[in-house]
Parts: C-alpha cells; sequence; structure tokens
C-alpha cells in the first residue's frame, strides 16, 4: 500500500510539473512571439547598423536581467524551502529596499558617464543608455519578486508579470518610435516595461510592514542569499558569453552592416533559447521542493531525472519539428521574421537557431545539478562558454575572412559538446563525488 501510495505521489508530481511546465511555456511563448514580432517590426524599420544598435541596447537589458537572474533563482530557493510564505514575502520586500543602496548609485554612475559607455560600446545614442539607466533601480527588486512567485509557483503572478511586460515593451516602442523619439523611445518604452512587471510580480499582501515598521537584520540573510545564488550567477555569466556576446564581438571584428547580420541571427537564437527558458524556472523549484529543503537528499532516497528527461525530451521534438521547418524554407523565413535585406542569412539560421536549443539543454542540466546541491555543472558550462569566446577571438585573428557561417557554427559545435556532456554526467554520474 505505501510503494502504491508513493507511486501515485510520484506521477501527480509529474503531472503537477508537467501541467504548470505548458502552462508557463504558452504564457512564455507568447511573449517570445511578441518580443519577435518587435524585432521583425523594426527590423524593417532599421537600417542593418541601426539595427545592430537596437540589439545592443536590448542585449544590455537582458544581460543585466541575465546577471541578476542568479538572484531570483536563489531566492526561488529560499523561498520553495521554507514552508511559511509569509516570511518570503517579508524578505523580499526588506531585500528590494535594501537593494537601493546599490541601484542608486549605480544609476547615476551611469548618468555621470553615459557618454563614454556609449563610445567604448560603439553605441550611437548615449541619451538612450542614459533613459535606460532610469530603470537600474527597478531591476533587483523585479527579479527578487520574481523570485518570490517562482519559489512559490504562483502561474498566475508569473503569467502576468510577463504578459504585462511585453505589452508595455512593444506598444511603447512602437508609438514613441513613430512619434518621432527614437532610440530614446525605445528606451523609455524598456524602462517602464520593467516597473510593470515589477508592480504586477506584486500586490499589497506582498508588502508586510518593512520598511515602515522595525527593520530587520538583513545581514545574514544576504549573505546566505550570496551563497546560494553565487552557482546560477555562474550560470548566467556563462549565458551572457554564450548567447549575447556575439554583437559586442561581432561590431568589433565585422563591418556595420555584418553586424546588422549577426544582430539577425541573434534574434533567431534568442527565440528559441528564451521558447524553453521556462522550462528551468519551474524544474529548479520543482526539484528543491523534492529535496526537502536539504540539497541532494531526495525524500525517496533517490535522484529521480525523470522530470529533467521529460522536459529535454519535449525540447528536442520542439527543435526538431521547428527546425524541419526552417531548412527548406530558410529563404521565406528570414523574409518574414527580418525583411529581404537579410536574405544572405538564409543559408545558415538553422545553425543559429539550434546554437539556443542545445544551450537550454546545458541550461536545464546545470539547474538541476545545482537545484540538487552539486555545483559542479555550472563551472562546466562557463568553461565550454569562455572556451567559445577564445576560438572565435582566435578564430578572427587566425582567419581574417571568416565568415558568418564558420562563425556560428563554432559556437554550436562547442555548445553541443557542453550540452552532451552535461547531460552524460547528469544521467550517468560516476560517483556522488564526482558531482559534489
Amino acid at each position: 500500500m505505501t510503494n502504491h501510495t508513493n507511486t501515485v505521489m510520484k506521477a501527480e508530481k509529474s503531472k503537477s510539473l508537467v501541467g504548470s511546465a505548458a502552462i508557463l511555456f504558452i504564457s512564455a511563448n507568447i511573449a517570445n512571439g511578441a518580443n519577435l514580432l518587435f524585432n521583425m517590426l523594426f527590423a524593417r524599420f532599421m537600417e542593418p547598423a541601426a539595427f545592430a544598435d537596437l540589439t545592443l541596447l536590448l542585449t544590455l537589458k537582458l544581460g543585466l536581467l541575465s546577471f541578476l537572474g542568479a538572484i531570483q533563482f536563489a531566492f526561488s530557493e529560499f523561498t520553495a524551502t521554507h514552508k511559511n510564505a509569509t516570511e518570503a514575502k517579508v524578505k523580499a520586500n526588506a531585500l528590494s529596499w535594501q537593494s537601493l543602496k546599490i541601484s542608486l548609485p549605480a544609476m547615476f554612475l551611469v548618468f555621470a558617464f553615459y557618454n563614454s559607455i556609449a563610445s567604448i560600446l560603439n553605441f550611437s545614442s548615449p541619451q538612450a543608455l542614459c533613459i535606460l539607466a532610469a530603470a537600474i533601480p527597478f531591476f533587483l527588486p523585479l527579479i527578487i519578486y520574481r523570485g518570490l512567485i517562482q519559489g512559490l509557483i504562483d502561474l498566475p503572478k508569473i503569467t502576468l508579470s510577463i504578459q504585462i511586460e511585453w505589452i508595455i515593451r512593444l506598444i511603447g516602442s512602437l508609438l514613441l518610435w513613430k512619434m518621432g523619439f527614437g532610440f530614446a523611445g525605445i528606451a523609455i518604452a524598456l524602462t517602464l516595461s520593467i516597473i510593470a512587471g515589477l508592480v504586477f510580480s506584486i500586490d499589497k499582501n506582498d508588502l508586510p510592514g518593512y520598511p515602515f515598521s522595525t527593520k530587520p537584520d538583513m545581514r545574514a540573510d544576504i549573505k546566505t542569499l550570496g551563497i546560494t545564488a553565487f552557482p546560477y550567477l555562474i550560470i548566467q555569466i556563462a549565458q551572457i558569453l554564450a548567447l549575447d556576446s556575439d554583437i559586442l564581438i561581432a561590431k568589433s571584428i565585422f563591418s556595420a552592416e555584418t553586424a546588422g547580420l549577426v544582430a539577425g541571427l541573434l534574434l533567431i537564437q534568442r527565440v528559441f533559447f528564451f521558447a524553453f527558458l521556462s522550462c528551468s524556472t519551474l524544474l529548479q523549484p520543482f526539484i528543491v521542493r523534492q529535496n526537502n529543503g536539504q540539497k541532494g537528499v531526495l525524500k525517496d532516497g533517490q535522484k529521480t531525472k525523470k522530470e529533467l528527461l521529460l522536459l529535454i525530451m519535449i525540447i528536442t521534438m520542439i527543435t526538431a519539428l521547428a527546425l524541419m521547418i526552417i531548412v527548406p524554407n530558410g529563404e521565406l523565413i528570414v523574409s518574414f521574421m527580418l525583411g529581404a535585406q537579410y536574405k544572405d542569412l538564409s543559408s545558415i539560421i538553422w545553425v543559429s537557431a539550434l546554437t539556443g536549443a542545445v544551450f537550454m539543454v546545458s541550461h536545464l542540466c546545470a539547474i538541476y545539478q545545482i537545484a540538487s546541491g552539486k555545483t559542479i555543472a555550472a563551472k562546466i558550462v562557463l568553461l565550454f562558454s569562455l572556451a567559445q569566446i577564445l576560438f572565435l577571438l582566435c578564430g578572427n585573428q587566425l582567419f581574417p575572412d571568416i565568415g558568418l557561417y564558420s562563425y556560428f557554427f563554432i559556437k554550436l559545435s562547442i555548445q553541443s559538446a557542453c550540452a552532451v556532456f552535461l547531460l552524460g554526467i547528469t544521467i550517468f554520474p560516476k560517483s556522488k563525488k564526482a558531482l559534489s
């Protein structure tokens, strides 16, 4: 009877994960589709060189969110291991106010040096950087509260926050661009979308007392959060290096026109990566809860991996189906997504698309390992991402005429090797010590 009960409970847990993953997958890909529409429209409004600047602006925003995403995963883990949701809400509120001690000086620092930063980044609109800097004080609270609702697996709040963010970003950018505000208008819309994402991640019940009552002692919590966040931070840095660094490299080693083509390929890559990112958002608190708050020790004493493998199988099937459509219809898809001026990309967009999906496999394996109390997977992802940067830079030195196909095929090869290696040590660990 006990075995039967355990089997039923396991089935219900898996069903719950798959059902929640399906809901969040649909929500995330509505937003992903809206982001694609955003880029499709502006790829047509702009010349490739200007589109490269837009991609850089979006990369700065996404890169910062990705970098801070380590805190989101850490706070999600904190929330998932505490049965008292009110306590987690108090901590989220307190940490959000504490974060202003860092974010406000950072904002004023960018205000002071935005022209120099724009020059270093080879970005044509310093004013847009200055405007986007106004969102800096809202980044950490957004990340913290999203970590809270992620740990609680609060699907209504998660989906609402995701949806309102893209609505403000898309509609606001289009209106302000058409009104003649240029890149500054897009930066205003991006800033407002961050604020909206934060507002819709919380409600009045999430603001219990602080800072209007006694200030809690946050030193121990911040230290614990920092320790928990560190392996997730390694993953986020690896993601930035593997997926977001190309526009910086392209703007430094290629012509402005070719950099614009790279921006188009990065769009395809991001579409595939962000299409599946919701999987790790749900897998992490699910595994932490299975561990019952104790790293690496599942309730039933077994290191079950069926949830991870099921998600990877779904990702593989969807990617394979997408590639079956993309490969024979590359020119049509490029024309639809980016416009006729990007037609030279039609034969290689599949490489960029597959790179985004392959990196997601590595990301999922690493998140699974960290949530189970092991950190070596994060270091492996970072190592492969650093190797990618090294190969691309060396490739440009050794082969000055390196083409886009070779450039992105190097990325795909390295990230595929990383995914295969991580999947292998996740499914078939040689020993407990090897992954501790």
